[in-house]
């Protein structure tokens, strides 16, 4: 059974010698596209054997992609990037399904190691056997349809080194992506598909102005084109459910009657279903939003179970939730918000040594599992036992500690009164973590110090961290710091109005 592997290149001289060490017994051909290398990429190519071709760069990763399907040879075909790693694991299931006369393409999970220790999967269907009717479509986030082949997952994942990056490369990646997306969506407005892949792209980086000004530019689109038109697509739910999520709170009105007025109009989907539960709960329609809950347990068992968890709560029964949160665990056993709706309800429901021993438990079951460490932090923060947040949000942040995490362990500080200690961390966190300046601000208030800092963080953003942080110092009972920052708080009222009387209400 001959297997071609097929990728697109570009200046990944730095990444070729692990991915061919991987790599190396699975492929009878490797077909490389390169697209403007300026590095030793195509050399190393070259020598390992590869059949290269040469392509420029129009700036669609689908027609650089589908140069290198036209020249392969293989029955089967591999689609892979340099930055990922196949494992001996997936090496033997893959061998064994390309076997099977019966298959005719294979999904692929993929394990995305993230900054901190945490982690990512998501799947796409990778490979097939070769057919000339098979080829990528969309310029970025590109996928392919093998049609009613009969498809299925390999269970042991790829690894995918890509987002391991410097924030300012993730910042550069996302930019380059929404050009291209953008540039696409100007000559092809109603490609809804793209659209929904830029959405996206915005949520993933948490770009709340570049997902409010797509889902307005979708949602004219859409409605110029007519509401008919999404009724066969698939992903006509998730695109209406992420232009939802972009453009209204959870608990506003009007995004539920958006999201009902497509109903009549939408393929069934999860994504759909799962977003109006979300509206319908903040509605206080509890019952409607148990019935779409429980309608999208068979596709996803963890994010459903959690919504049923809150509904249990605002009856309040919290065994019941603290139960349906077990099961979402069981289910994604790394899922931050399952772990901090198990942690948080343990604590509160059976206390301190009974979060102890459920987070041994699960420690024994997922080492060196951020997430959990992150959770457990969390709960201890909201239940006032700020010498075990310290503790675990140390744990979550690493050394030295970092990211999200070490914002955290710096507010958990403060909170605990060691207000040097989660100064000088502030500052070792900028500028890789600008929420860490908001802290800053408050050290800097509490000081008579003029504050010079410039944050790359947007107006939602910068208020959600400022109001982490004046928690913290509220919690420090440090009436003399609390004193001086009240006095001082109105020099940046303009760019927090609303601060002056949090911080009263708070502290009173």
């Amino acid at each position: 059974m001959k297997l071609s592997v097929a990728m697109i290149v570009a200046n990944e001289a730095s990444m070729v010698p692990g991915f061919l060490e991987a790599l190396d017994g699975l492929w009878d051909e490797l077909v490389v596209v390169d697209t403007g290398s300026s590095d030793g990429t195509v050399a190393a190519f070259e020598a390992a054997g590869a059949k290269l071709v040469h392509a420029t760069w129009t700036h669609d990763f689908s027609a650089a992609r589908n140069v290198g399907l036209a020249h392969v040879t293989g029955e089967w075909v591999l689609v892979l990037d340099a930055d990922e790693r196949v494992t001996p694991e997936f090496k033997a299931q893959l061998l064994a399904a390309i076997a099977r006369p019966e298959l005719g393409a294979l999904e692929v999970r993929f394990t995305t190691p993230l900054p901190y220790g945490h982690r990512a999967e998501s799947s796409a269907i990778r490979a097939w056997r070769r057919d000339d009717t098979i080829r990528f479509r969309h310029p970025v986030r590109e996928e392919v349809d093998v049609g009613a082949r009969r498809c299925e997952l390999i269970d042991a994942p790829l690894i995918h080194l890509g987002a391991v990056r410097h924030r300012a490369a993730l910042q550069d990646q996302k930019r380059r992506d929404a050009r291209i997306l953008r540039a696409h969506l100007a000559t092809q407005p109603r490609d809804f598909f793209c659209w929904l892949k830029l959405l996206e792209l915005a949520r993933a980086h948490q770009d709340e102005t570049l997902w409010r000004e797509a889902a307005r530019e979708a949602t004219d689109c859409l409605e110029l084109a007519g509401r008919s038109v999404l009724t066969t697509e698939p992903f006509g739910g998730a695109l209406v459910a992420i232009i939802a999520e972009g453009l209204f709170a959870p608990d506003s009105a009007a995004g539920l009657l958006y999201l009902e007025g497509w109903s009549p109009h939408l393929h069934p989907s999860s994504e759909y279903r799962l977003r109006r539960a979300f509206f319908r709960e903040h509605q206080s329609q509890h019952e409607a939003a148990r019935e779409d809950y429980e309608a999208s347990l068979p596709d996803d068992p963890v994010a459903p179970r959690l919504g049923l968890a809150r509904l249990a709560l605002a009856r309040s029964d919290g065994a019941a939730a603290l139960q349906l949160g077990r099961r979402a665990l069981e289910a994604g056993p790394r899922n931050p918000e399952a772990l901090l709706a198990v942690a948080s309800l343990t604590r509160q429901l059976e206390g301190r040594a009974a979060l102890e021993l459920w987070s041994d438990a699960h420690r024994a079951l997922e080492p060196h599992c951020p997430e959990l460490e992150w959770a457990i932090g969390e709960a201890s923060l909201a239940a006032g036992d700020h010498k075990r947040a310290v503790g675990s949000f140390r744990r979550a942040a690493g050394v030295p500690p970092a990211g999200p995490s070490a914002v955290r362990l710096a507010q958990a500080l403060l909170a605990s009164g060691q207000l040097a200690a989660s100064e000088q961390l502030a500052h070792q966190l900028l500028p890789a973590q600008p929420e860490a300046g908001l802290g800053l601000l408050l050290f800097d208030l509490a000081a008579g110090r003029d504050t010079t800092l410039e944050l790359e963080l947007t107006e939602e953003s910068a208020n959600a961290a400022l109001r982490q942080w004046v928690d913290a110092l509220v919690a420090s009972k440090d009436r003399k710091v609390l004193r001086k920052v009240r006095e001082l708080v109105g020099a940046v009222g303009n760019l927090f109005p609303w601060l002056p009387e949090y911080l009263l209400k708070k502290s009173a």
